[in-house]
Protein backbone atom coordinates (compact mmCIF):
# COMPACT_ATOMS: atom_id res chain seq x y z
CA UNK A 1 0.00 0.00 0.00
CA UNK A 2 1.27 3.45 -0.88
CA UNK A 3 1.46 6.05 1.91
CA UNK A 4 1.75 9.79 1.36
CA UNK A 5 3.32 12.40 3.56
CA UNK A 6 1.14 15.40 4.53
CA UNK A 7 2.95 17.50 1.92
CA UNK A 8 2.31 14.98 -0.80
CA UNK A 9 -1.33 14.62 0.30
CA UNK A 10 -1.72 18.37 -0.01
CA UNK A 11 -0.18 18.39 -3.48
CA UNK A 12 -2.33 15.45 -4.53
CA UNK A 13 -5.43 17.21 -3.24
CA UNK A 14 -4.62 20.32 -5.27
CA UNK A 15 -4.08 18.22 -8.36
CA UNK A 16 -7.39 16.39 -7.93
CA UNK A 17 -9.19 19.69 -7.29
CA UNK A 18 -7.76 21.10 -10.53
CA UNK A 19 -8.79 17.99 -12.43
CA UNK A 20 -12.33 18.19 -11.03
CA UNK A 21 -12.64 21.90 -11.75
CA UNK A 22 -11.56 21.34 -15.33
CA UNK A 23 -14.73 19.32 -15.89
CA UNK A 24 -16.72 22.50 -15.38
CA UNK A 25 -14.59 24.77 -17.54
CA UNK A 26 -13.75 22.54 -20.50
CA UNK A 27 -16.63 20.87 -22.30
CA UNK A 28 -15.77 18.55 -25.19
CA UNK A 29 -18.35 19.52 -27.80
CA UNK A 30 -17.53 16.65 -30.07
CA UNK A 31 -14.90 13.97 -30.50
CA UNK A 32 -14.69 12.89 -34.08
CA UNK A 33 -12.25 13.13 -36.94
CA UNK A 34 -13.52 16.52 -38.12
CA UNK A 35 -11.51 18.15 -35.35
CA UNK A 36 -9.78 17.08 -32.18
CA UNK A 37 -10.55 20.48 -30.68
CA UNK A 38 -12.54 20.97 -27.49
CA UNK A 39 -14.31 24.22 -26.74
CA UNK A 40 -15.02 26.06 -23.52
CA UNK A 41 -18.46 27.32 -22.54
CA UNK A 42 -19.13 30.85 -23.77
CA UNK A 43 -17.82 33.02 -20.95
CA UNK A 44 -19.87 36.01 -22.14
CA UNK A 45 -23.31 34.44 -21.85
CA UNK A 46 -25.11 31.51 -20.24
CA UNK A 47 -28.01 32.05 -22.65
CA UNK A 48 -26.75 29.82 -25.42
CA UNK A 49 -27.90 26.39 -26.55
CA UNK A 50 -25.96 24.23 -29.00
CA UNK A 51 -27.44 21.09 -30.56
CA UNK A 52 -25.12 18.67 -32.36
CA UNK A 53 -25.77 15.68 -34.61
CA UNK A 54 -22.73 13.78 -35.85
CA UNK A 55 -22.84 11.20 -38.61
CA UNK A 56 -19.72 9.18 -39.32
CA UNK A 57 -19.61 6.18 -41.62
CA UNK A 58 -19.68 2.93 -39.69
CA UNK A 59 -20.44 4.59 -36.35
CA UNK A 60 -23.74 5.19 -34.53
CA UNK A 61 -25.27 8.65 -34.90
CA UNK A 62 -24.16 10.95 -32.09
CA UNK A 63 -26.61 13.57 -30.78
CA UNK A 64 -26.05 15.96 -27.91
CA UNK A 65 -27.27 19.26 -26.44
CA UNK A 66 -24.97 21.71 -24.66
CA UNK A 67 -25.64 24.88 -22.71
CA UNK A 68 -28.99 26.40 -21.71
CA UNK A 69 -31.08 23.23 -21.38
CA UNK A 70 -34.13 25.26 -20.30
CA UNK A 71 -34.46 26.45 -23.91
CA UNK A 72 -35.27 22.87 -24.96
CA UNK A 73 -38.67 23.09 -23.23
CA UNK A 74 -39.75 26.28 -24.97
CA UNK A 75 -40.86 27.28 -28.45
CA UNK A 76 -39.41 30.15 -30.44
CA UNK A 77 -39.86 31.72 -33.83
CA UNK A 78 -37.60 29.93 -36.32
CA UNK A 79 -36.81 33.42 -37.64
CA UNK A 80 -35.09 33.38 -41.02
CA UNK A 81 -34.18 29.70 -40.77
CA UNK A 82 -37.73 29.38 -42.18
CA UNK A 83 -36.39 30.66 -45.51
CA UNK A 84 -34.53 27.36 -45.88
CA UNK A 85 -37.87 25.62 -46.56
CA UNK A 86 -39.29 28.50 -48.57
CA UNK A 87 -36.32 27.97 -50.89
CA UNK A 88 -37.11 24.27 -51.15
CA UNK A 89 -40.63 25.13 -52.29
CA UNK A 90 -39.33 27.65 -54.82
CA UNK A 91 -37.00 25.01 -56.27
CA UNK A 92 -39.56 22.20 -56.25
CA UNK A 93 -42.05 24.33 -58.11
CA UNK A 94 -39.44 25.60 -60.55
CA UNK A 95 -40.58 29.21 -60.23
CA UNK A 96 -37.12 30.81 -60.03
CA UNK A 97 -33.77 30.59 -61.73
CA UNK A 98 -31.24 30.20 -58.87
CA UNK A 99 -28.61 32.05 -60.93
CA UNK A 100 -30.78 35.06 -61.77
CA UNK A 101 -29.76 38.20 -59.91
CA UNK A 102 -32.46 40.46 -58.49
CA UNK A 103 -31.85 43.99 -57.26
CA UNK A 104 -32.46 44.06 -53.48
CA UNK A 105 -32.39 46.93 -51.03
CA UNK A 106 -32.26 45.37 -47.56
CA UNK A 107 -30.79 47.85 -45.07
CA UNK A 108 -28.89 45.12 -43.17
CA UNK A 109 -26.99 43.93 -46.25
CA UNK A 110 -23.63 45.62 -46.96
CA UNK A 111 -23.44 47.76 -50.12
CA UNK A 112 -27.21 47.64 -50.56
CA UNK A 113 -28.98 48.02 -52.93
CA UNK A 114 -27.21 45.25 -54.79
CA UNK A 115 -28.10 42.35 -57.11
CA UNK A 116 -28.49 38.96 -55.39
CA UNK A 117 -28.96 35.43 -56.71
CA UNK A 118 -30.61 32.70 -54.65
CA UNK A 119 -27.47 31.68 -52.77
CA UNK A 120 -26.68 35.33 -52.01
CA UNK A 121 -30.23 35.89 -50.78
CA UNK A 122 -29.90 33.05 -48.26
CA UNK A 123 -26.36 34.00 -47.23
CA UNK A 124 -27.37 37.59 -46.46
CA UNK A 125 -30.90 36.57 -45.43
CA UNK A 126 -32.49 39.08 -47.77
CA UNK A 127 -36.13 39.84 -47.03
CA UNK A 128 -36.52 41.94 -50.18
CA UNK A 129 -35.48 39.06 -52.45
CA UNK A 130 -38.03 36.61 -51.07
CA UNK A 131 -40.85 39.15 -51.03
CA UNK A 132 -40.18 39.81 -54.72
CA UNK A 133 -40.12 36.15 -55.83
CA UNK A 134 -42.87 34.85 -53.54
CA UNK A 135 -45.83 35.91 -55.73
CA UNK A 136 -44.59 33.44 -58.37
CA UNK A 137 -44.98 30.68 -55.78
CA UNK A 138 -47.89 31.63 -53.54
CA UNK A 139 -48.94 30.41 -50.11
CA UNK A 140 -50.82 27.33 -51.33
CA UNK A 141 -47.77 25.78 -52.98
CA UNK A 142 -45.57 26.68 -50.02
CA UNK A 143 -48.08 25.08 -47.65
CA UNK A 144 -47.96 21.87 -49.69
CA UNK A 145 -44.17 21.77 -49.27
CA UNK A 146 -44.35 22.47 -45.52
CA UNK A 147 -46.98 19.78 -45.05
CA UNK A 148 -45.04 17.23 -47.12
CA UNK A 149 -41.83 17.62 -45.10
CA UNK A 150 -43.72 17.67 -41.78
CA UNK A 151 -42.28 21.04 -40.82
CA UNK A 152 -44.90 21.70 -38.13
CA UNK A 153 -45.42 18.12 -36.93
CA UNK A 154 -43.70 18.74 -33.58
CA UNK A 155 -45.17 22.15 -32.82
CA UNK A 156 -46.47 22.17 -29.23
CA UNK A 157 -48.55 25.25 -30.00
CA UNK A 158 -50.45 23.18 -32.58
CA UNK A 159 -50.10 25.75 -35.35
CA UNK A 160 -51.47 24.16 -38.51
CA UNK A 161 -49.83 24.65 -41.88
CA UNK A 162 -52.83 26.59 -43.15
CA UNK A 163 -52.73 28.96 -40.15
CA UNK A 164 -49.10 30.12 -40.02
CA UNK A 165 -49.52 33.01 -42.46
CA UNK A 166 -49.61 36.64 -41.26
CA UNK A 167 -48.62 38.71 -44.28
CA UNK A 168 -45.89 38.98 -46.89
CA UNK A 169 -43.48 40.51 -44.37
CA UNK A 170 -43.98 37.43 -42.17
CA UNK A 171 -42.01 35.36 -44.67
CA UNK A 172 -38.84 36.59 -42.99
CA UNK A 173 -39.63 34.76 -39.74
CA UNK A 174 -42.31 32.18 -40.53
CA UNK A 175 -45.31 34.15 -39.32
CA UNK A 176 -47.07 32.49 -36.38
CA UNK A 177 -44.82 29.43 -36.38
CA UNK A 178 -43.20 28.57 -33.04
CA UNK A 179 -40.99 25.50 -32.65
CA UNK A 180 -38.68 23.96 -30.07
CA UNK A 181 -34.94 24.08 -30.79
CA UNK A 182 -34.96 20.30 -31.23
CA UNK A 183 -37.62 20.58 -33.92
CA UNK A 184 -35.72 23.34 -35.71
CA UNK A 185 -32.55 21.23 -35.50
CA UNK A 186 -34.28 18.06 -36.71
CA UNK A 187 -35.61 19.77 -39.85
CA UNK A 188 -32.11 21.01 -40.65
CA UNK A 189 -30.45 17.62 -40.00
CA UNK A 190 -32.83 15.84 -42.38
CA UNK A 191 -31.50 17.86 -45.30
CA UNK A 192 -28.08 16.23 -45.05
CA UNK A 193 -29.34 12.70 -44.52
CA UNK A 194 -31.94 13.22 -47.28
CA UNK A 195 -34.61 12.47 -44.74
CA UNK A 196 -37.17 14.15 -46.98
CA UNK A 197 -36.75 11.64 -49.81
CA UNK A 198 -36.23 14.32 -52.45
CA UNK A 199 -34.75 13.62 -55.85
CA UNK A 200 -31.04 14.18 -56.43
CA UNK A 201 -31.49 17.24 -58.64
CA UNK A 202 -33.53 19.14 -56.06
CA UNK A 203 -31.14 18.16 -53.27
CA UNK A 204 -28.14 19.41 -55.23
CA UNK A 205 -29.80 22.76 -55.98
CA UNK A 206 -30.96 23.11 -52.37
CA UNK A 207 -27.52 22.44 -50.91
CA UNK A 208 -25.93 24.74 -53.47
CA UNK A 209 -28.17 27.55 -52.24
CA UNK A 210 -27.29 26.74 -48.60
CA UNK A 211 -23.51 26.68 -49.19
CA UNK A 212 -21.55 29.09 -47.00
CA UNK A 213 -17.85 28.45 -47.38
CA UNK A 214 -15.06 25.97 -47.93
CA UNK A 215 -13.19 24.83 -44.84
CA UNK A 216 -9.74 23.57 -45.86
CA UNK A 217 -8.79 23.42 -42.18
CA UNK A 218 -11.17 20.48 -41.77
CA UNK A 219 -11.20 19.28 -45.42
CA UNK A 220 -14.90 20.05 -45.46
CA UNK A 221 -17.59 22.37 -46.79
CA UNK A 222 -19.82 24.53 -44.62
CA UNK A 223 -23.55 25.00 -45.22
CA UNK A 224 -25.64 27.32 -43.11
CA UNK A 225 -28.55 29.62 -42.39
CA UNK A 226 -28.93 32.48 -39.96
CA UNK A 227 -32.04 33.72 -38.17
CA UNK A 228 -32.73 36.75 -35.97
CA UNK A 229 -36.15 37.53 -34.51
CA UNK A 230 -37.81 38.21 -31.14
CA UNK A 231 -34.52 38.17 -29.24
CA UNK A 232 -33.36 34.87 -30.75
CA UNK A 233 -30.17 34.62 -32.78
CA UNK A 234 -29.86 31.33 -34.67
CA UNK A 235 -27.12 29.81 -36.73
CA UNK A 236 -27.67 26.42 -38.30
CA UNK A 237 -24.52 24.97 -39.74
CA UNK A 238 -23.31 21.77 -41.34
CA UNK A 239 -19.66 20.74 -41.56
CA UNK A 240 -19.66 18.19 -44.38
CA UNK A 241 -16.67 16.05 -45.34
CA UNK A 242 -18.63 13.53 -47.40
CA UNK A 243 -22.12 12.15 -47.84
CA UNK A 244 -21.68 9.86 -44.82
CA UNK A 245 -19.33 11.96 -42.73
CA UNK A 246 -20.66 15.26 -41.38
CA UNK A 247 -21.68 17.17 -38.26
CA UNK A 248 -24.84 19.28 -37.97
CA UNK A 249 -25.13 22.20 -35.54
CA UNK A 250 -27.90 24.46 -34.34
CA UNK A 251 -26.91 27.41 -32.17
CA UNK A 252 -29.54 29.47 -30.36
CA UNK A 253 -28.34 32.58 -28.54
CA UNK A 254 -30.87 34.58 -26.51
CA UNK A 255 -28.47 36.91 -24.77
CA UNK A 256 -29.30 40.63 -24.74
CA UNK A 257 -25.83 41.17 -26.20
CA UNK A 258 -26.39 38.57 -28.93
CA UNK A 259 -26.16 39.34 -32.63
CA UNK A 260 -26.38 37.71 -36.03
CA UNK A 261 -22.67 38.26 -36.69
CA UNK A 262 -21.68 37.06 -33.22
CA UNK A 263 -23.59 33.80 -33.67
CA UNK A 264 -21.98 33.19 -37.06
CA UNK A 265 -18.52 33.74 -35.57
CA UNK A 266 -19.40 31.42 -32.68
CA UNK A 267 -20.20 28.59 -35.11
CA UNK A 268 -16.94 29.01 -37.01
CA UNK A 269 -15.03 29.11 -33.73
CA UNK A 270 -16.62 25.80 -32.70
CA UNK A 271 -15.89 23.97 -35.95
CA UNK A 272 -12.40 25.39 -36.35
CA UNK A 273 -12.90 27.03 -39.75
CA UNK A 274 -12.05 30.50 -41.02
CA UNK A 275 -15.02 32.87 -41.07
CA UNK A 276 -15.85 33.87 -44.67
CA UNK A 277 -16.26 37.51 -45.64
CA UNK A 278 -19.70 38.69 -44.52
CA UNK A 279 -19.56 41.66 -46.89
Amino acid sequence: MFRFSEGKKSALGCFLLFQLSSLFFFTPLYSQNHSSKTITPNSETSEELILVTEVSSGKPKFEKAYGASEFLKREYSPASTFKTYLVLSLLENNVIDPEEKIECADKHIPNSPRPLDLRDALFYSSNDYFEKVFPKLGKDKLDITLHKIGYLENSKSNIKVKDWWIDLAGLKHGGRIRLTPKSVHSSWSKIFENGYGLNKGIMEEWKKALFWSECPEQSANVYGKTGSWEGSFWFQGALVKSENDYVIYTILNRSKSGSRTGTIIRFYEIVGCKVPSLE
